[in-house]
């Protein structure tokens, strides 16, 4: 049975189950769906529940030049400054490209934080070594790059994700570090357009205002790309930072309209997290982002592991021993992903969430993040602090398909970029 959902003044039938929607007669939507929703519904479930690893996030180092205040690893993590040596990441990385070829496919491997370029001579040489047998990425806080840095990831063919959090150079620097902006702008001019190239920006109460503008300054810059993520308050110091839903709501949906319009002009623009939640309106089981899926796509899609070798779902559950499924020196994957820690993960759908039961958008924005949530709240059933946020910009995310404008967002190609670097 198809429910109501009113978006302003437009009408719309939806099934929060498969995500199917439709518009006009319902006597002939209601048939239609009865035709296709067996298969919507294997579609769905295979989206949500399948456990299929094709992402490693190496966290290869504790060790950071930076000290953002968002920062999603524990202190004690960040302390103890360990860091891998080459011998254990060609370990790690033998053991998932056997792992990969065992699935007939070319798995990818991100090098994320704390800054993985303080390792930056055995990374290389990790990527140097291996770069044909999987798909690398790096996410970086920018300030340790260098001209010749940037050509060899250019020659690679490296995806690569530089944080950058306000084009306003005090906004910027108070929340990643004094220089930072500056060092920033280096950074773009020597990638100059480069394809596999993606600012991440880390929305707080600071430069929620800041987003049209940045989608302004980066398009002027030759990128395409951004993702733009509400700080998670899965460390206490970033609960604080977070900004109102409502207003970081208004604020993310004026961005996406100035993306838009830049598209429309022949400058083509992505917010890469709006589009995925407009995936998830269009063509739900195409989604790349696993974020926005309930269950997430921590322990099925994606695992991580720290300096020291122990296995998480997601950088986000680094250091939470609840959530640790072993330790990949030691454990086979299967046998982590299998670990009561990643099944915990896996377990936790909307379906047992009060309020989400019964959101329309249920399936659409999955109700993010876990491990946020549950430092918050205690446990992960809980509802996200960005309920509110999700919310506004689905229902705008309607009104951009309503309009017709879903050919100015959606880039599926460029998307897949980023589901390989995405923290």
């Amino acid at each position: 049975m198809l429910e109501d959902l009113a978006i302003d003044d437009i009408k719309f039938k939806i099934d929060p189950e498969t995500c199917f929607w439709g518009l006009g007669n319902l006597d002939e939507l209601e048939k239609f769906y009865g035709e296709i929703k067996e298969e919507l519904v294997q579609e769905m479930h295979a989206l949500r529940f399948d456990t299929d690893i094709i992402l490693l996030y190496l966290n290869a180092t504790d060790r950071c030049n930076a000290n953002c205040p968002y920062c999603y690893l524990p202190e004690e993590i960040k302390s103890r400054g360990r860091s891998m040596t080459y011998e254990e990441m060609e370990e790690i990385v033998r053991k998932f490209v056997e792992f990969f070829d065992k699935s007939g496919m070319k798995g990818s491997i991100v090098f994320h934080g704390a800054e993985p370029f303080m390792i930056k001579e055995e990374m290389f040489r990790i990527i140097d070594d291996y770069n044909t047998e999987v798909n690398f990425g790096i996410q970086t806080n920018g300030t340790l790059l260098t001209e010749d840095d940037a050509e060899f990831i250019r020659e690679k063919g490296i995806n690569i994700g530089i944080s950058f959090d306000s084009p306003d150079e005090k906004t910027d620097d108070l929340l990643r570090g004094k220089g930072h902006h500056e060092k920033i702008l280096n950074d773009l001019y020597w990638f100059d357009g480069y394809e596999r190239l993606n600012v991440v920006t880390t929305i707080t109460k600071y430069n929620q205002r800041h987003l049209v503008e940045m989608v302004r300054f980066l398009s002027e810059r030759k990128l395409g790309l951004c993702l733009m993520n509400p700080v998670r308050g899965t460390q206490k110091a970033a609960i604080s930072l977070r900004p109102d839903p409502l207003e970081l709501a208004d604020e993310f949906i004026r961005a996406v309209d100035e993306a838009i319009e830049l598209t429309k002009n022949g400058r083509r623009f992505v917010i890469g997290d709006f589009a995925n939640l407009l995936l998830g309106i269009v063509a739900p089981s195409t989604r790349i982002l696993m974020c926005d899926i309930s269950p997430c796509g921590g322990g099925r899609r994606f695992l991580a592991v720290a300096a020291d070798g122990n296995a998480y779902p997601c950088g986000e559950f680094i250091g939470k021993e609840e959530f640790l499924g072993g330790n990949i020196f030691s454990d086979s994957i299967e046998d982590i992903c299998d670990s009561v820690g990643f099944n915990k993960v896996r377990k936790r759908s909307v379906e047992e969430i009060s309020e989400c039961d019964i959101c329309p958008f249920r399936n659409i924005c999955g109700a993010p993040c876990p491990s946020e949530i549950d430092s918050t709240d205690g446990t992960m059933y809980k509802k996200s602090y960005y309920c509110d946020f999700y919310k506004k910009v689905i229902e705008h995310a309607f009104k951009v398909v309503y309009r017709d404008d879903v050919r100015y967002v959606l880039k599926e190609r460029a998307l897949k970029g980023v589901f390989s670097i995405r923290g």
